[in-house]
């Protein structure tokens, strides 16, 4: 590994915010209103001893810890698929947006995030390392968002120990991991919430998973990890019916005005999320006959999920 220093001067000025964030479930709940939910779900290939990796010429060789380090993060926040090798899948909640907005729902009309005073997604937060890999390979991470910044013509990302920046990263140590230490408790805690249960569903049947190449990506409606979370409580069963009628007028109007503008790139993204409307109208129907006995029976843990969501 080439060692080096990294900081961070981010001046807010919303370049790199081109897309909609992943979110964790409460994040989705407390900003309904703001972004179309949707779930992404990936393969992620099994590192291997001696495999390198490069970016920005910053480079790695894998070594065994480095593999034990990846297969303990993997094993903590995905799910194995099959057998060892396969690897895993990454179950995210995602924003949904046209990709010709190639913006963030929540940045204002000069480019600033209106969520940054009021609590940004921890996924953000966390920006520009990542939540999802180890550690010692955070120098890597940086390297290949320096490129990718730098292309949208942003400075954010330089070598060094710099004064007037948030220094992140000094050799292979990260300096603060606050940030990416809440994002992987938040996504732990979610994993026993819904997402174990929508992983259980998708690799009963894991013909599609098995096909996807590595970091190639499916997505579909949000709609089992609501399922999943509205039988924890009669409490978040309404909250749940909550956000699907929230989500239910964010798409309507989001494809109205996809329709006005005509585009036709857009159609494949209006059809989809005319599935997820009804897929949320199908999941309204489904929770209204939800009777109290299908409703977790462990009340501390009904509790703990209520304030969670609360939060």
């Amino acid at each position: 590994m080439v060692a080096r220093a990294w900081s961070l001067a981010c001046n807010a000025c919303g370049k790199c915010c081109d897309s909609p964030p992943a979110l964790t479930l409460r994040e989705w709940f407390a900003r309904r209103s703001v972004f179309i939910g949707s779930l992404a779900i990936e393969r992620v290939a099994r590192r291997r001893v001696g495999e390198r990796l490069v970016a920005q010429g910053v480079a790695r060789v894998l070594d065994a810890q480095d593999v034990a380090e990846h297969d303990a993060l993997a094993d903590a926040l995905f799910h194995r698929l099959g057998a060892r090798d396969a690897g895993w899948i990454s179950i995210t909640l995602q924003g949904y947006d046209y990709p010709s907005a190639a913006r963030c729902p929540a940045l204002a009309h000069d480019g600033r995030c209106t969520l940054h005073e009021t609590g940004k997604p921890g996924r953000c937060e966390a920006v520009p390392l990542d939540p999802l890999v180890p550690d010692r390979w955070q120098a890597v991470t940086l390297g290949a968002r320096r490129e990718s910044v730098r292309a949208l013509g942003a400075d954010c990302i330089r070598e060094g120990l710099q004064v007037e920046a948030t220094p992140l990263i000094d050799g292979a140590r990260v300096i603060d991991t606050r940030a990416i230490e809440r994002e992987r408790a938040a996504l732990i805690f979610e994993r026993k919430l819904w997402r174990d249960a929508v992983a259980a569903a998708l690799l009963a049947s894991p013909g599609a998973l098995l096909a996807l190449a590595p970091g190639a990506r499916l997505t579909i409606a949000p709609v089992p990890a609501l399922l999943a979370v509205a039988r924890v409580s009669g409490a978040c069963r309404q909250a749940c019916v909550d956000v699907i009628g929230e989500q239910r007028r964010l798409i309507e109007s989001s494809v109205a005005a996809a329709l006005a503008r005509r585009r036709s790139d857009e159609r494949a993204f209006t059809q989809e999320l005319r599935g997820f409307a009804l897929a949320h109208a199908r999941a309204f129907d489904e929770l209204a006959r939800l009777p109290a006995a299908a409703m977790s029976q462990d009340q501390d843990f009904a509790r703990e999920v209520e304030g969670w969501l609360g939060g």
